[in-house]
């Protein structure tokens, strides 16, 4: 049975793997999908969103473009423009207020201001820098070394990061001698730049040199240049494993925009899915590997208890006969080979088995049919017995028994051989059958030399008409056997009857019936009504045949309380006036000698009948009843205990001391009962009852009383002690040995010598 669970353990686990398996490999397949997928449409979402920001910003410097070629339109400006025009007070007011406008008029810038290179002088709209415009020497120094007509530069003035935005003016002109400087403030940047609530990431812009112009996000400046700069120069389509980037083609003064996120920022939803699938196809994994470790163990602990039942209980070497030497036992064979023939020899027993028991199956039922005939159907195991073996006696509806009996046997014998005298009662048996089988359903089994006994019963009808029946079957019997077989036969027939508790009564009853031959003739069909009945009152409450069936019963039984019970029937004839007192009388003494020589046939010693002045004294039928119980059914009873314990004694002593005798051999109880005679049943019962120990617990007991022999006063070695009494090895016999005396056999030799 635990085999059989640990291969049911093997299929859990291997669902359990497989599903595992499965789940992780969708789950995998699954992220891997979902993640290219959602980067598709994260990076064209970005990419739209970082095309937006392009054109705000190039909006925003053509805003600033148009107003500077407005700007540079002044009639002052133009003077300006000229290095030999001297500057006019007035006309530095007009620009100024202009600038001032053009402040206004821009969104995020914080101030305006125009640098005439020829004389060196700032005009701004902020006088404060205009009081300090060497703060600009260093942005002009940083234009001017780009070459170019137009750049946004970013600088540190004050230790303050400076963002201005500078131009050539006039635009169209070869000769440049204003510089337009647009300082914007941080805010610019945060505008366009700028995270919505709860978005992550890094927005930013890297100008023509590719170099980091404005970020804003999570991301350091480090790790942009150092990870993400090198790929945009390099113009890979993809970061690295661990961030994703969207940027757009060079475009606006040759900037890029570019947006960048951790990866685990941007799928972290999808990721804790991907970690719980994955939780889950671990936990079945080590689920697996828990029910993989106790299914091992479990299926080493069946293997090792098969082995070790293999070893204790199966030969370990051939012995054809009781008493036949032993040969020593040569190299231990392979484990897994040992037990598969061991158990390949136990099921070829049992094949052999199995067909005997069907050659011999008639037999049983036949003898088992005989028993009931004589005691009954009674107890459950009675029943059981019926069922297991098929016996058609339990059905519901009346029954009678048909005793059939060969007419003239004797002569028949001098006439006829064996053979065919075994043919002729086979043809009859089958005869019998054929007919009950016809007529309803039962069974038939030889009753001696000359007869056979049959039980027929009748589904529910009148009882006329089950009566007809069965007289029917009977005459159908006889005819038949009369024109196919050189002989005829009589047939004694019962009453009929419903429980089969009392068939024996039916089956005594026909043979009853069959001792009216000599009145009745040869070749008749004799039921036993038409010879008169059983010779008691009408008003008679039971049957007093089936009374003293069943008080025989109880006594047989040893069922003290069922015994009282049948006899406290009696007590049920009390008042009935129509019964005269010399014929219960007698019933009552009948009764009596019937239970005394009915007991005192299986009884070894012969039982002395109550004497009658005993039965003279008796005057009422309480005291029938109380003298019943205790001189009949107790004294019975206790015989019969008596006789049972003697019995159970004496083949226990026997079997004990043959035990004894043979403990060195491969012994078994079916080997000792047949070297001894004894029913096989019999033998486990007396071991049972008389040492409370099955057959092999007794052998085990005797072989380590024999080892604890040798120990004390031999020197034998352990494994020549194990070869002897039929371990397969020394380690066997030395844990067998300890766990019934509590230590290895070593140590008792040295404490029983007085060596500890």
């Amino acid at each position: 049975m635990r085999l059989q669970r640990s291969k049911k353990a093997q299929t859990v686990i291997v669902m359990l793997l497989l599903s595992a398996l499965c789940i992780m490999a969708m789950g995998f397949t699954v992220y891997l999908l979902a993640t290219r997928s959602l980067s598709e449409e994260v990076e064209k979402a970005y990419r739209s969103s970082l095309q937006r920001t392009q054109d705000r910003v190039s909006s925003y410097f053509k805003q600033i473009d148009q107003a500077i070629l407005q700007f540079e339109k002044l009639p002052a400006v133009e003077s300006l423009a000229s290095p030999w025009t001297e500057e006019d007070g007035i006309g530095l007011i007009s620009v100024q207020e202009t600038m001032l406008r053009m402040q206004t008029s821009l969104e995020d810038v914080d101030n305006i201001a125009l640098y005439r290179v020829s004389s060196g002088r700032l005009f701004s709209t902020n006088r404060q820098v205009t009081a300090f415009q060497d703060d600009y020497r260093n942005v002009i120094g940083a234009f001017e070394q780009t070459g170019k007509k137009a750049a946004l530069l970013n600088l540190t003035v004050h230790d303050t990061p400076t963002t201005v935005y500078v131009r050539r003016l006039p635009v169209f002109q070869t000769t440049q001698d204003l510089y337009m400087i647009i300082h914007l403030n941080q805010q610019f940047f945060d505008h366009i730049l700028g995270l919505p609530d709860g978005e992550q990431g890094t927005y930013f812009i890297l100008d023509e040199r590719r170099d980091i112009l404005q970020a804003r996000g999570a991301l350091g400046r480090t790790t942009l240049e150092n990870e993400i700069v090198p790929l945009i120069k390099e113009g890979k389509p993809k970061a690295a494993d661990d961030l994703f980037v969207a940027y757009l083609p060079p475009s606006y003064q040759d900037w890029i925009f570019g947006f960048a996120i951790p990866n685990h920022v941007l799928f972290a939803k999808i990721g804790s899915l991907r970690n719980v699938i994955f939780a889950i196809a671990g936990l079945l994994l080590a689920l697996a590997v828990l029910v993989t470790l106790l299914a091992t163990g479990r299926l080493w602990r069946g293997w090792s208890e098969l082995v070790s039942l293999v070893e204790d209980s199966g030969p370990t070497r051939t012995s054809t006969s009781v008493g036949e030497p032993v040969q020593p036992p040569g190299p231990a064979p392979d484990e897994f080979r040992h037990v598969y023939d061991t158990v390949r020899r136990i099921k070829a027993t049992r094949d052999e088995l199995q067909e005997r028991i069907k050659e011999l199956t008639p037999e049983i039922k036949a003898t088992i049919f005989r028993s009931l005939l004589l005691k009954g159907i009674r107890s459950q195991q009675d029943r059981d017995k019926c069922e297991r073996y098929q016996l058609p006696l339990t059905e519901e509806g009346e029954f009678g028994c048909l005793a059939v009996q060969i007419d003239q046997y004797r002569s028949l014998e001098t006439l006829y051989s064996e053979i065919d005298l075994y043919y002729f009662k086979y043809g009859i048996s089958s005869v019998i059958q054929e007919v009950i089988d016809t007529k309803g359903s039962g069974m038939v089994a030889a009753w001696g030399e000359d007869r056979f006994m049959a039980a027929l019963t009748l589904p529910a009808a009148a009882p006329e008409e089950a009566k007809a029946a069965v007289r029917e079957a009977a005459q159908t019997i006889r005819d038949f056997i009369r024109h196919y077989f050189p002989f005829t036969v009589s047939i004694g027939v019962s009453r009929l009857r419903k429980d089969y508790a009392y068939l024996n009564v039916a089956s005594q009853e026909a043979e009853e019936a069959l001792k009216h031959k000599l009145v009745a003739g040869k070749n008749e069909v004799i039921p036993i009504e038409e010879f008169g009945s059983e010779t008691e009152s009408p008003e008679v409450p039971f049957s007093f045949r089936e009374l003293e069936n069943d008080i025989l019963y109880a006594v047989r039984s040893l069922d003290r309380g069922l015994a009282y019970g049948y006899i406290d029937r009696l007590r049920e004839l009390e008042g009935v006036r129509t019964i005269h007192y010399q014929w219960l009388q007698s019933r009552m003494i009948d009764l009596t000698l019937f239970l005394y020589r009915s007991v005192g046939q299986s009884l070894s010693r012969p039982l002395a009948e109550p004497v009658a002045a005993e039965w003279l004294e008796l005057s009422t039928l309480e005291e029938w009843s109380d003298w019943l119980k205790a001189r009949a059914c107790d004294l019975l009873i206790g015989e019969l205990e008596e006789e049972h314990r003697g019995h159970m004694r004496r083949a226990a002593e026997q079997l004990t001391v043959f035990i004894d005798a043979h403990n060195e051999e491969d012994v078994r109880l079916e080997s000792c009962c047949k070297a001894l005679g004894l029913p096989v049943t019999l033998g486990k019962q007396a071991l049972k009852e008389v040492h409370d120990a099955t057959f092999s617990d007794y052998l085990l007991a005797s072989r380590i009383a024999k080892a604890k022999h040798w120990l004390r006063h031999t020197e034998t070695s352990i494994d020549e002690m194990a070869s002897r009494l039929q371990y397969s090895n020394a380690q066997n016999f030395s844990r067998t040995f300890k766990k019934i005396v509590g230590m290895p056999p070593g140590q008792y030799r040295k404490e029983s010598r007085g060596e500890g």
